[in-house]
């Protein structure tokens, strides 16, 4: 019986479907309704048709894509949609350290010492040499034998000059990539025989740009390369056929010199036969690539949203990212949600990427340079170190030997790496929260042969030991604390050393909310020094230790471990909860039970469920 489709269904992008449509199309006409299309030359010609049409949706929908930002994935098309909301992505940026400089001679020296600008300073990382500059005249008075220039930094990088001779309708191309737009300099010459520069500076706005103000404006254009444009006469002062245009920049070798913390002058001696000396002060960080795909995807939309302007905590955080990209998380919130309130402030944590904490020339750079002028008059800023909630694990994991060809040690390797991939995934920021049962959930999914795991957390934190003052000790740890009423040990401390004895003393609480200062005596009993030496609030996890006169401490840190009372872990402020890798013990263990062996569960080896 002849097909009475008469029309062509458009509905399917698929080939096959397609073809079938087309099929279905031809059956409908009368010229082929008894036609054999499997066996036939038309088949071909069916293919042919099924495949172009194919082609053709697949190139429309990838086309289509691109024109939005949520759905593009090159990134030449996500940075023109990002320019259609006025956002300029992150150039790549230069690694940089602050140093101490110290110039010896052999003599009594001149009254004025000086370093010339871009000399070269050098540093080694993972057996690679890189170069460091100092981008302005280092300068020391004298007359001495020894100058000292404090707090001077160091910017890594290939410096290099273009120059460019202004054309009717030229371009103004920077053509190297990884270019640190901070770094750029722009100097405009009347033309190439004039001995004098005007300096140009760059804007990502329009304001306060009239036909006089000498600035240029950047954007990417392909293959992560940079275009310069000038103003009209209108906005921004407008060039003149013949003007020279010099570009000076840094091209950065990215996160590569991130660290580095030894360096040595390469330069000529300021002084004959001087030794100069360089004393680090802030190791190098700060080096990154170009802004991502999808941080421009997830900035773009939140940076036109503020509009220039710090007044939202989403304001504050969208400037951040965009203009410091050292920033790995962030976290703002105003003085009326601090605790205690604060008002008049805004809050600002950072964790960096190279780093624990902040250094304090970046904290300023954040609060009088990339905020300056954005944020509301009558309101400070002030940014605060994150503080790290170190979980400890301790996990059992039971296996079935029949289910699995790999030995304990490397269940035990897989494991870790399950949980260290859990730690990268969903810690390590602001708004991560530990959860017990999805990390146990994950360990149970490793590896085919495992049939369970008992995993054990344990809350370490960190303290800065205030040394030869008697110093209170405020711990919000944010969660309950688990308590029985009786001494458990569910807090506890490293040593320390305390004014008046050398033997090494500990904190601990009693269960019903005292800290207490002992030390281990000769028979190892616990002899307690001061009962009440602080206080613990249980259910709101807070430790209170007051008058604690600490002169050095047994370890390398001084720290306080403490039992949760649940197994899930948050974090509030400047809390980071992250899971402590040099802290993590994981253990395999045979479970014949789980082959129906009634027997094995005489020998099955418990552990318990508390930490």
């Amino acid at each position: 019986m002849a097909s009475t489709n008469k029309k062509i269904n458009v509905t399917e992008l698929d080939f096959d479907a397609i073809k079938a449509n087309l099929k279905e199309f031809l059956k409908g006409q009368s010229e082929f309704s008894d036609y054999d299309f499997e066996g036939s030359g038309l088949a071909v010609l069916l293919d042919v048709l099924a495949y172009n049409t194919h082609y053709n949706a697949l190139y429309d929908n990838l086309a289509i894509n691109e024109l939005f930002l949520d759905s593009a994935i090159k990134r030449n098309s996500v940075v023109s949609r990002a320019k259609e909301l006025g956002y300029v992505p992150r150039s790549a940026r230069c690694s940089t350290a602050q140093v101490n400089v110290q110039i010896t001679s052999v003599t009594e020296g001149p009254s004025v010492v000086t370093i010339p600008a871009l000399s070269p300073f050098t540093t080694t990382v993972d057996g690679k040499t890189y170069t460091f500059y100092n981008r302005e005249p280092i300068s020391s008075t004298g007359p001495a034998v020894v100058y000292n220039a404090n707090n001077v930094t160091l910017t890594e990088g290939q410096y290099l000059t273009y120059r460019y001779t202004v054309t009717e309708n030229g371009r103004y191309i920077i053509p190297n990539s990884n270019v640190d737009l901070n770094t750029l300099r722009v100097r405009v010459q009347e033309n190439s025989q004039s001995s004098e520069f005007n300096t140009f500076t760059r804007s990502t706005s329009l304001v306060d740009a009239d036909s006089t103000t000498r600035v240029f404006w950047t954007k990417e254009i392909d293959d992560g390369l940079y275009e310069l444009t000038f103003g009209d006469g209108v906005l921004g002062q407008k060039l003149d056929v013949g003007n020279v245009i010099s570009i000076d920049y840094f091209v950065s070798s990215l996160d590569a010199p991130n660290g580095a913390r030894v360096f040595q002058y390469s330069g000529q001696p300021p002084i004959d036969g001087a030794t100069t000396s360089v004393y680090i002060v802030n190791p190098a960080s700060g080096g990154d690539g170009p802004e991502s795909v999808e941080s421009i995807k997830f900035n773009a939309p939140r940076s036109y949203a503020a509009q220039n302007r710090a007044v939202t905590t989403d304001d504050y955080k969208s400037i951040i990212y965009n203009q410091f990209s050292e920033a790995r998380s962030v976290a703002v919130w105003g003085g009326e949600d601090n605790n205690p309130p604060t008002y008049g402030k805004t809050y600002i944590c950072v964790r960096p990427k190279s780093a624990t904490k902040l250094t304090n020339q970046q904290k300023s750079d954040i609060v009088n340079t990339i905020l300056t002028n954005k944020n509301v008059v009558s309101v400070i800023p002030e940014v605060l170190d994150p503080e790290y909630l170190n979980i400890a694990l301790n996990c059992t994991v039971y296996y079935n030997p029949r289910e699995t060809i790999r030995s304990a040690a490397e269940i035990e390797d897989i494991v870790r790496q399950t949980i260290f991939k859990y730690d990268d995934d969903d810690l390590q920021g602001f708004d991560g929260v530990f959860r017990h049962s999805k990390l146990s959930r994950l360990i149970d999914m490793s590896e085919k042969g495992i049939v369970s795991n008992n995993t054990t957390v344990l809350i370490r934190r960190k303290i800065a030991p205030r040394y030869n003052v008697s110093a209170q000790y405020i711990l919000n740890i944010i969660n309950p604390i688990y308590t029985t009423g009786l001494a458990q040990n569910n807090i506890y401390t490293t040593g320390l050393f305390v004014a008046g004895s050398d033997i090494i003393h500990y904190l601990d609480d009693d269960g019903v909310g005292n800290m207490r200062l002992y030390y281990i005596g000769s028979s190892a009993e616990k002899i307690v020094v001061n009962p009440t030496i602080g206080t613990v609030d249980y259910a709101k996890g807070i430790i209170n230790i007051k008058n604690l006169h600490i002169t050095s401490i047994a370890d390398i840190d001084f720290e306080i471990s403490i039992r949760p009372s649940s197994y899930d872990v948050v974090s509030a402020y400047t809390q980071i909860a992250q899971i402590a890798r040099d802290h993590l013990t994981v253990t395999a263990i045979a479970d014949e039970t789980a082959n129906g062996d009634l027997r094995a569960g005489r020998n099955y080896q418990h552990t318990t469920s508390r930490s």
